[in-house]
């Protein structure tokens, strides 16, 4: 009996199962309060639920949410105000993403080197990291490896308009509004096909559908988002690399710069050897573009991204090396493979357990405290409370109060016409240092005894309103 079981489980079986238990313990290092999460994806959240609830609030004030408003539709169904199954949400993405790269890089070099890569990008606490703030980055990862499987539906198909293309064209809209980094996929999809020739009326008539579509829906997605509100505030290059490596900068006294030159070097290395043999499609190209957009906006979404890259493009290089040196032994053949499993699973795990004391203790980035104190102002409901923030979708889901976001620079030039558009807000909350608020920490040290400082931290202050 328990031998004829044993012969019906596949490979593919054992691996589903340890993805399952991956899961499971991806949900015990998550945190389960309203902090921490990214700004794009609580706005994306906060119109779903105001929607569902028939509540009116300054949600739509907040600007264009990205698409993942859409993809969080299927939650309000049944858990509509639950972060928990936001994220939860967000891990079955990374997982059905994990299992497409498996068969990309299965296809593409070797199940060897696909199953290293796969492994070791679902153990980084970078990835931890993206999922637990519902950030951006595994869903362009999600974007960029469908586009690939559409984009082979689309080449094989007879038809010149299918179903492949509609859905290539949504995932490049879908891409192009969540991040920067999501305008490399149209951006590849234009590098592969235009050079592409053919005498066939059916290849031209693909051709020419492809580019249409592609470019209304990146142009139009353009047009309606009018820039990438919402993300992360831009950090330093190789603080946001080092990430990969230590995992949530709240335990670490200085930024991981050194960590970040390693990973540097190696991505550079993997994008050069790459650009070098000339050996282009869709997924890597997109990768690499994406890696190199990132570098306008160097977030954790670009970390995860480059180390997306390292792993799926870099891997097989380095197995590559080893076949040129004619070794035929162990360490000849996989030596440095081996060493590095060894080293990067010692690392990710030891910042994975850093990550899950966070979320027991319930540390907070500095922002996230200043939201706590925004939080407990607004706890006494016996008092009028309205909230201009530079967050206003985090300070709605902390305060659980109706927030604006920050007055327009129109209004800031003058202090009678300041007081006149914001009747009705008792505070303020914004960083000073940030060069888009220089005039609101004017306007606001002008005004003296009208506006006051109750509370000051490092990532910003909050300035109560006194009408009297």
């Amino acid at each position: 009996m328990l031998s004829k079981i044993i012969q019906h489980i596949q490979p593919r079986h054992i691996g589903l199962l340890a993805l399952c238990g991956l899961a499971f313990l991806y949900m015990a290092m998550f945190r389960y309060d309203a902090y921490g999460i990214e700004e794009g994806a609580a706005r994306a959240l906060l119109i779903n639920w105001s929607i569902i609830d028939q509540i009116a609030n300054a949600t739509p004030l907040f600007g264009m949410p990205d698409l993942r408003a859409i993809m969080f539709i299927f939650l309000d169904i049944h858990w509509a105000g639950s972060l928990s199954a936001a994220k939860i949400f967000t891990l079955f993405m990374l997982l059905s993403t994990a299992l497409m790269l498996y068969r990309w890089g299965e296809n593409n070099d070797s199940s060897e080197t696909s199953t290293i890569a796969t492994a070791l990008l679902l153990i980084s606490p970078i990835t931890i990291m993206q999922v637990d703030s519902i950030s951006p980055g595994v869903f362009l990862l999600f974007c960029f490896i469908c586009a690939f499987w559409l984009e082979n539906m689309y080449q094989r198909g007879e038809r010149t308009l299918t179903g492949s293309l509609f859905m290539l064209s949504v995932m490049s809209a879908f891409a192009v509004s969540l991040h920067p980094m999501g305008l490399a996929l149209p951006i590849a999809l234009f590098l592969l096909w235009i050079p592409k020739k053919s005498d066939q009326i059916e290849g031209i008539k693909k051709r020419r559908n492809l580019m249409v579509g592609i470019g209304i829906s990146t142009i139009l997605l353009l047009i309606m988002r009018w820039g990438w509100s919402g993300l992360e505030n831009q950090g330093d290059h190789l603080a946001s690399l080092g990430a990969i490596l230590t995992g949530s900068p709240i335990l670490q006294a200085t930024p991981p710069t050194g960590y970040g030159l390693i990973v540097a070097s190696l991505l550079g290395f993997t994008i050069a050897v790459y650009i070098y043999r000339r050996y282009f499609e869709l997924f890597s190209l997109t990768l690499v573009i994406a890696c190199l957009i990132g570098l306008l906006n160097p977030d954790t979404s670009w970390a995860l991204i480059a180390l997306s890259c390292i792993l799926f493009l870099g891997l097989p290089m380095l197995t590559a090396l080893h076949r040129r040196t004619g070794i035929q032994s162990l360490m000849g053949q996989r030596g440095l493979i081996l060493v590095l499993i060894v080293v990067c699973t010692s690392v990710f795990t030891s910042a994975d357990k850093h990550y899950r004391t966070i979320s027991q203790l319930k540390l907070k980035t500095d922002t996230d405290y200043l939201l706590a104190s925004a939080a407990s102002i607004a706890s006494n409901h016996n008092k009028e409370f309205l909230m201009a923030s530079q967050w206003p979708a985090r300070t709605m889901l902390t305060t659980k109060r109706d927030v604006l976001p920050l007055p327009p620079q129109r209004i800031l030039e003058d202090g009678n016409s300041f007081r006149e558009k914001t009747i009705g807000i008792t505070h303020f909350m914004f960083d000073p240092n940030a060069p888009g608020n220089e005039a609101l920490t004017r306007i606001s040290a002008s005004l003296g005894r009208q506006m006051k400082t109750i509370e000051l931290l490092p990532s910003g202050v909050i300035i109560q309103v006194n009408r009297e």
